[in-house]
């Protein structure tokens, strides 16, 4: 059975395609996945400062208070993302 597992596994590590990375080179999907959240929390995080501009700038406590609270959820979901995307991607070229 051992040997049948590595007669997949080198199969595998021959081909384009690496789904096992038995190499350890990170494939064109992986660098994505772990650039995405970057980019999303980056995104979101001028989102959240779209918000507080418009909470800064309001008179009316009618727009304040629903822009404050958008900014609020805004800036934990950027800075959750930007957590999970730089620990992805140092954890994996510094680990």
């Amino acid at each position: 059975m051992k040997n049948l597992k590595q007669g997949i596994l080198t199969a595998q590590s021959c081909c384009c395609y690496d789904a096992l990375n038995n190499d350890r080179e990170m494939t064109v999907w992986q660098v994505y996945l772990f650039i995405l959240p970057i980019g999303l929390g980056i995104m979101t995080l001028a989102a959240s400062l779209l918000f507080l501009f418009a909470y800064l700038m309001s008179d009316d406590n009618t727009t304040r208070l629903p822009a404050f609270n958008w900014f609020k959820r805004l800036i934990i979901v950027a800075f959750m993302l930007l957590s999970i995307g730089l620990f992805m991607t140092f954890g994996h070229f510094w680990g």
